[in-house]
Parts: C-alpha cells; sequence; structure tokens
C-alpha cells in the first residue's frame, strides 16, 4: 500500500535534501504540510518519505553518501500571502521576490528555503478576464512590475549558476 492512500497526481514532486526530516519540518511549519510516513534506511536517514502540501504529495528523502542534494521550484497556491511570508522568514528563509501583485489577479511572492528549494508563493486576489489582462500590460506600472518581479528571479537563478 503507498503511503498516500490517494488518487496519484499527475505530477509529483520530490526534493533530494540534506536533512530531509528538517525539510518536512519547515513544510508542516509553514505550509501547513500533513507528513503521511516516513521509510528510514538502515542507516536511519529518509529514504522516502511523504508529505501533503494542499492536494499534493511531496517526497522528500535524505541525499545518500555521495548524491548531491537536488533542490526544486515549486509554486504553491495559499490563502494568506503575507502570513506565508512571515511564517517562512522566521523558519530561515529568504525572500527572493518581494510582494509583487500581477496583472493576471494573483498577488506573489518567491522564497528560498534553507535547503535552496525555491517557492513561488501566489495568493489570488481577483479573477481578471483576458482583455482586462491585455489592458493591464499596457500600464506602465504594471510594466515596471513585472521587470521587477522578472529580475528577481534571474538575480536567484544566476546566484544558483556560481554557487556550482
Amino acid at each position: 500500500m503507498p503511503l498516500v492512500d490517494s488518487p496519484p497526481a499527475s505530477v509529483s514532486p520530490w526534493i533530494v535534501a540534506h536533512d530531509a526530516a528538517g525539510l518536512l519540518g519547515f513544510l508542516a511549519d509553514v505550509l501547513g504540510a500533513v507528513e503521511q510516513g516516513r521509510l528510514p534506511r538502515p542507516d536511519g536517514s529518509l529514504g522516502h518519505a511523504e508529505t501533503r502540501v494542499g492536494d499534493t504529495a511531496v517526497v522528500v528523502v535524505d541525499a545518500a553518501k555521495g548524491w548531491t542534494p537536488v533542490p526544486t521550484l515549486l509554486r504553491i497556491r495559499v490563502d494568506d500571502l503575507d502570513a506565508v511570508l512571515a511564517r517562512a522568514e522566521a523558519a530561515g528563509a529568504v525572500v527572493v521576490t518581494a510582494r509583487t501583485s500581477l496583472p493576471f489577479g494573483d498577488d506573489v511572492a518567491r522564497v528560498r528555503d534553507p535547503w535552496d528549494n525555491l517557492w513561488w508563493l501566489h495568493q489570488r486576489i481577483e479573477d481578471v478576464d483576458f482583455a482586462t489582462l491585455l489592458g493591464r500590460m499596457e500600464d506602465p506600472a504594471t510594466l515596471a512590475a513585472m521587470q521587477e518581479y522578472d529580475a528577481s528571479l534571474d538575480a536567484e537563478m544566476r546566484r544558483r549558476g556560481t554557487d556550482r
């Protein structure tokens, strides 16, 4: 029987981390993840752990000896962006992109957790039809916000490139 007793999602993320147990705690504290189960290796490290973030199972494993951790990029919908940002920062995450209102109706932010995973945090603010979206894309303030939003991701990805 699988750890998660529900239909599999079309895509399920896996994260290979140093200190997988710490990451599982971060996910619970910051995102309200509900752990489904752990399968330890003989050495006590986590060979497989599943946690549910919203309606998605996320698999977390410890990097075995000789493995390189594999952080990932993930997007999650949240109900209260400011509260999630505050919890993330309190748990050691770094804000990569400050809260930004995007023209399609979401306020978004990005954080890098202590395991180097990058989280896109999206809060739906309003439903926007296509005509309104197109109109907003002509607004200089919207374009400036989008440029800052894109620049923050570019800076983060370049930081990652220099770390290797």
